[in-house]
């Protein structure tokens, strides 16, 4: 059955996505991000929380840690809205995803430093230069893709994980390397000004669908 009926000569309206309601969390929602990323899994988002942290104390700041289910490495930014989000820009990201061949990499940070973004500035672990590769391997293809399917993504150029934001800028500096295998890439829908990311796929490596499979035997 159609989402959509349309009269004859009146445009049908698009069949929209409906979010997740979320419940229990304070601000004020200010529309939705729809991005992709890699997303380390909870084990290893807490060792980068707990990381980030020691960070933090070090360098005497004071914005909070973001939680660590939302600490990521951006991809790619696929469109904004304010809260009409159509389905068709869902299914176009999803299947330009499918096409992308992703082998999985090691993510390493060796460094940390703030952007300056003249207010509250992003604190960031930066990767190291193989993953920094690997990183803009997997953006390139995948940008490629989302063209293709005629989406207009805005690639995040220099690959990094933030942590929290502060008004203190902290100069680059070398860190104990830390990092994870990231064997899956995400795509997200972030409900803005709630802290909420809506996870609406992951794309595995052949080894981690391996190891899906095999678990499940």
């Amino acid at each position: 059955m159609p989402d959509q009926i349309s009269l004859p000569g009146v445009p049908a309206e698009p069949a929209l996505f409906q979010p997740e309601a979320v419940h229990g969390r304070a601000g004020q929602l200010r529309g939705y991000n729809l991005f992709f990323a890699l997303v380390p899994l909870r084990d290893d988002a807490e060792h980068l929380a707990q990381a980030g942290a020691e960070l933090r104390r070090r360098h005497g700041l004071r914005g909070p840690c973001l939680p660590p289910q939302n600490l990521h490495v951006s991809l790619h930014a696929v469109a904004g809205y304010a809260n009409r989000i159509p389905r068709s820009d869902i299914e176009a990201a999803r299947a330009a995803a499918a096409r992308v061949p992703w082998p999985g990499s090691s993510i390493l940070f060796d460094r940390a430093s703030s952007f300056n973004t003249a207010g509250n500035n992003p604190f960031v672990l930066r990767c190291d230069a193989q993953s920094d590769d690997a990183v803009t391997r997997l953006r390139d293809a995948l940008g490629d893709e989302l063209r293709r399917a005629g989406l207009r993504p805005k690639p995040s150029r220099t690959p990094h994980m933030t942590l929290l934001y502060d008004p203190i800028l902290v100069p680059e500096h070398l860190i104990e390397q830390t990092g994870w295998i990231a064997a899956r890439f995400t795509l997200i829908l972030s409900h803005q000004g709630r802290g909420h990311h809506e996870r609406l796929g992951d794309w595995p490596s052949p080894d981690e669908e391996s190891r899906a499979r095999d678990s499940q035997k």
